[in-house]
């Protein structure tokens, strides 16, 4: 249950990181394709709604699995900024890339919670998902650290490159090491004060 635990953190922790690089190196993003701000934002917003409207989809992961959406998640996002991002030489390339990852991460970031719900039991679920919230804050976290100590001497096509590597080892870790639980393992009820 705890490597569980970790792999959903650590998996939380790179979507954020994903899905906040755009705004960490938008200083370097605009000037390079003379990008207003305003096209940025509102490029953003884009990504940001069809992410919400992708967290619909997440119900889908019910059929597939919660592990296995969230593994081929960080895949597809990973994939995105290791070639997407590096490859992006207009402000409407730019602009698809930011929207798809929005999109994926719309569905991801709706079933980490879910699986931190199907590996704790129903009494322990408030400290594991306080546990989860260290994801989106460490991401914060993360990606402000590295572009940070790296901006002067790291072109922003190379931070992408930097995250797409960095989501496809913890991509890969989840293959390697995380399994679905089963729906009856996933769902118990206590029907009972013994079960309590």
């Amino acid at each position: 249950r705890v490597r569980s635990y970790v792999f959903v953190v650590l998996a939380t922790i790179t979507s954020y990181y994903q899905f906040y690089l755009a705004v960490a190196v938008a200083t370097r993003i605009l000037p390079e394709f003379h990008m207003s701000f305003v096209y940025f934002v509102n490029i953003s917003v884009i990504g940001y709604l069809l992410g919400a409207v992708a967290s619909f989809l997440a119900g889908i992961a019910d059929r597939y699995g919660r592990a296995n959406i969230v593994t081929f998640g960080l895949i597809i996002v990973a994939l995105l900024c290791l070639v997407g991002g590096p490859n992006a030489h207009s402000e409407l390339a730019f602009g698809i890339l930011l929207v798809a990852i929005g999109f994926v991460e719309g569905i991801i970031l709706v079933a980490t919670p879910a699986l931190i719900r199907d590996f704790s039991p129903q009494l322990g679920r408030a400290s594991a998902m306080g546990f989860w919230t260290l994801g989106p804050v460490l991401g914060s976290l993360v990606v402000s650290i590295l572009v940070s100590n790296t901006s002067d001497s790291t072109p922003w096509q190379d931070q992408y490159t930097i995250c797409g590597v960095v989501g496809l080892a913890i991509a890969l870790l989840a293959l390697i090491g995380w399994r679905e639980l089963a729906p009856s393992l996933r769902d118990p009820l206590m029907d009972a004060s013994h079960d309590r």
